[in-house]
């Protein structure tokens, strides 16, 4: 029998340039070092019962890395919090560990269709800048499809922005989340930094994810 917690992290810092497959070492390691035995897979590789959220494009913060353990032996969720954040790099943050019975252990995150983000232009952002910013992705958003004669910019987020809202100083973009589907943040920042000469890079942050249908709901709370 596994009992199964549902781990929600935080990467921000430098730690938002570590690719995917790092960031599944990075958490296999934490999970050593916080000793929680992790249940092993029955099939002839013998891995680790655990799944972790989409991942996260490199340059992009995040505020809700999720990973669905297994474990071998029952354990408060709390004290499961208390190993992790004594172990966590800096970058890393423990935001919640829940237990997650509740959830389908086949595919846990399957029923994810859009990722809520904020964008911040940094320091020097002002009201007219933002509203620059929201102008273009409005513009890339009512866009007709790109030609293939077309330079490829808009390849991975045109067609992909739900909505956009201006909110305290940055913007928040409702985006598909879905396979072949996926908006990706890292190439958007940099074709608004390359096309309207913004001074910083601009920095995407993963918020939350919410289902569409039958209506729009945020997952994981």
């Amino acid at each position: 029998m596994a009992h199964p917690l549902l781990i929600r992290f935080a990467k921000t810092g430098l730690m938002r340039f570590i690719g995917h497959l790092d960031w599944q070492a990075l958490q296999q390691a934490m999970f050593l070092k916080a000793g929680l035995g992790i249940a092993i897979g029955e099939g002839p590789t013998h891995r680790l019962r655990m799944k972790t959220s989409p991942p996260t494009p490199v340059g992009v913060a995040s505020r809700t890395e999720l990973t669905y353990l297994l474990l071998a032996d029952p354990l408060y969720p709390e004290e499961a919090g208390r190993r992790l954040d004594a172990v966590r790099p800096d970058g890393i943050e423990v935001v919640a560990v829940r237990d997650a019975g509740r959830l389908a252990r086949k595919n846990p995150f399957g029923t994810i269709e859009a990722t809520l983000y904020d964008l911040h232009l940094g320091e020097q952002n002002s009201d007219s800048r933002i509203q620059d910013v929201v102008s273009e992705l409005e513009r890339i958003r009512s866009a007709p499809p790109p030609a293939e004669s077309e330079p490829d910019e808009l390849k991975g987020f045109w067609g992909r922005i739900l909505e956009i809202e201006p909110a305290d100083g940055s913007i928040r973009l409702l985006a598909l989340q879905r396979e072949a589907e996926t908006f990706h943040a890292a190439k958007c920042a940099t074709y608004l930094e390359k096309h309207l000469s913004l001074p910083h890079y601009p920095i995407f942050t993963k918020l939350d994810y919410y289902r569409l249908k039958p209506s729009k709901r945020r997952l994981f709370a």
